[in-house]
């Protein structure tokens, strides 16, 4: 079946444009919301908006420069006055030749004695210095008038609620507004287009609004409380994903884009926190708000092409200079405000439509929500400017609906696409990581079942060798009990001697087999424990246990084999000649046998005896086989041999150990 959202999502951008179009042609033909024009206007019902009356009558308002205050007086004619309406009056459409920084405004109006009964407060809203008469009384106050510049303290604008007031029936009221703002036309020059208004917003309210202008200082706390703790989550949130991921411009921009509106909003909003005047209030609320917030806005569609790499739209990153140029726009006035508002809100509207439809032919997943974050900031902020220019109206909750969405639609959808890809991309990590780790399970299992069957083997391998080692010792054994046998028939004593000689070198191979297959290395054994077997063994076979005592003074330590056979039968040699040679006439003496590590893997062997000792050059006893074969065996371990016979006789024997392996001398 086909996929039908992405045409759904088309339909829903190009409804989006249609409806911006519709929009935009209404922001441009929409008047000032002005009631009808009368000489002397009728107050009703009809004409609350929320509970607020604003006294928007065209021609009907009088103004006098100057200062009198008969001019309170509902009697006085005040036919000969300017008609001058001073509703959202700037400095520059107030001749120069009647404001000297003060004046007079006056109205007249009938009434419905409902309408007046249900008047309970008095808005007003300017950046002079006013007192307000009604009906020739003095109702209330803002801030100080005075004709004198330096005496005048001009009101600043809060969120306080509507000031009470009550109206007195009667046929017909006056309103007469004595007014002064002396520094309206410097701060327009100053400021030019940013500048406050020179003139007042005046108005009656009522119950229903008196319920919102007491809470508009909460109200309007709370929803800047809702803008900024969300942008500043998601500036975090964005600042967080730019470090992490560098290579990704979008981020950047996008960052960029929640700072600009952070910063925007609280510009807005400054009042809330600090008491401005004519002079300060254009500079935040005005210049930096409008720069801030432009700049932001000029950064979408740019914001949107690096995040899709869409590079033939990275050229939209130069409509941030309109921006800047709509900022200019205030000082110089170049283009129709309202018109060069709307026709870059279009502009920038019509451009994300294009790269969102290019986006979702490529089928990247999760950018509707870019596309509702992006063209919903547009389409708010159409509201937001219509409503600012009182071509439309909305209820409060509703301003403050869009104001929220206004500031954080972008962001958010930002936000939620990048997560959703994100989101995805971890999944399919994840996926990854589990395949990756059931394969590496797989393969230790392997490796397991390898190590298993290698260890079965060679355990098979070690009792092999053990049995092995076994068999040569039981062999060597029935050699050593031939070589008993066949010496018992000897009559000759000489022959006997060589039979008991071959007999012990024979002896001395077979235990250290024993040692071998008793022991837990198959290559290496403890050279200690086989020397004492060895001297046990060769003192009984010459009936010598009790007459010579053989001293081994040496700490356990471990040979290999190739090492070990050749010192066992070297020592039996030595040893056998002490016994026969050292000790004649049946004296008794001591053996001393030892081997010392010199070095690493240099060891020396010891083997002296405290007997009658013998000369150098003395011919050997015997045969001198044994002789010949100790120096054989010497050379077979790269050793070298010396001996001292100045205190009976002592052989020393430097060697190195055959292989390399287990065994220090231990202490």
């Amino acid at each position: 079946m086909l996929d039908r959202r992405p045409i759904h999502l088309k339909l829903v951008l190009l409804k989006i444009l249609y409806f911006s179009l519709s929009v935009f042609l209404l922001f441009c033909i929409g008047t000032s919301n002005s009631y009808a024009q009368a000489q002397k206007p009728h107050l009703d019902a009809s004409l609350f908006k929320e509970g607020l009356l604003e006294l928007k009558f065209q021609n009907s308002w009088r103004y006098q420069p100057g200062d009198n205050l008969e001019w309170a007086n509902p009697n006085f004619d005040d036919a000969g006055w300017y008609t001058l309406d001073p509703i959202g009056l700037k400095a520059y459409q107030m001749p120069d030749s009647l404001w000297k920084g003060y004046g007079w405004w006056r109205i007249s109006f009938t009434a419905d004695p409902s309408t007046i009964e249900s008047i309970q407060r008095l808005y007003f809203y300017s950046w002079g210095a006013a007192e307000i008469y009604l009906d020739g009384k003095l109702v209330t106050t803002y801030g100080n008038f005075s004709p004198d510049s330096k005496l005048e303290k001009t009101y600043s604008p809060d969120y306080d609620g509507d000031r009470p007031m009550k109206i007195m029936a009667k046929e017909v009221h006056t309103l007469a507004i004595r007014f002064s703002n002396h520094q309206a036309k410097k701060n327009f020059q100053t400021f030019r287009y940013f500048s406050e208004n020179l003139g007042f917003n005046i108005g009656f309210s009522s119950e229903v609004r008196a319920k919102f202008s007491d809470r508009r200082y909460a109200n309007s706390l709370a929803t800047l409380s809702v803008i900024v703790v969300l942008l500043s989550i998601l500036l975090l949130l964005h600042v967080l994903l730019y470090f992490k991921f560098r290579k990704e411009k979008s981020n950047l921009v996008i960052t960029l884009i929640t700072f600009l509106f952070l910063c925007a909003a609280i510009c807005a909003h400054i009042l809330l926190f600090v008491d401005l005047n004519g002079f300060s209030n254009p500079i935040i609320s005005g210049i930096l708000n409008s720069t801030a917030f432009g700049l932001g806005y000029g950064f979408l569609p740019y914001s949107l092409s690096s995040l899709f790499k869409i590079k033939k739209y990275y050229w939209t990153k130069h409509l941030v200079w309109l921006a800047l140029l709509r900022t200019g726009n205030y000082f110089i006035n170049i283009f129709n405000f309202i018109l060069f508002d709307a026709t870059i809100i279009l502009g920038v509207i019509i451009l994300m439509v294009i790269i969102m439809r290019i986006a979702l032919k490529e089928k990247n997943i999760g950018a509707r929500y870019v596309a509702f974050g992006a063209i919903g900031t547009s389409v708010f902020l159409l509201v937001n400017r219509m409503i600012n220019a009182d071509i439309i109206a909305l209820s409060t909750s509703l301003y403050y609906l869009d104001l929220i969405l206004l500031y954080i639609s972008y962001p958010l959808g930002i936000y939620i696409y990048i997560t959703n890809q994100y989101g995805r991309l971890f999944i399919a990590m994840e996926q990854e990581v589990g395949e990756r780790t059931h394969q590496l399970n797989a393969t230790i299992s392997d490796l397991t079942r390898t190590k298993n069957e290698l260890s079965s083997k060679n355990n098979e391998n070690v009792l092999l060798l053990k049995e092995i080692h076994h068999r040569v010792k039981n062999n060597l054994e029935v050699v050593s009990s031939l070589l008993a046998l066949q010496s018992a028939k000897i009559d000759d004593p000489n022959m006997q001697k060589v039979m008991l000689a071959s007999q012990n070198r024979v002896q001395s191979m077979g235990i250290l087999h024993q040692k071998l297959y008793q022991g837990e290395h198959l290559a290496f054994i403890e050279m200690k424990n086989y020397f004492e077997n060895l001297c046990i063994n060769i003192l009984d076979s010459y009936n010598e246990t009790e007459r010579i005592k053989v001293t081994i003074e040496m700490n356990e330590f471990e040979l290999d084999v190739d090492t070990a056979m050749p010192l066992g039968l070297i020592v039996n040699e030595l040893l056998t000649n002490s016994l026969k040679y050292a000790f004649p006439k049946g004296e008794k003496g001591n053996i001393e046998l030892s081997i010392r590590e010199l070095s690493e893997n240099n060891f020396q062997l010891k083997i002296g005896d405290n007997g009658v000792g013998k000369s150098l050059d003395t011919k050997a006893n015997g045969t001198g086989f044994g002789s010949q074969l100790v120096d054989l065996l010497t050379r077979q371990i790269d050793g070298k041999l010396s001996q001292d016979v100045s205190n009976g006789t002592m052989i020393l024997i430097d060697f190195k150990k055959q292989r390399v392996g287990s065994g220090h001398i231990s202490a």
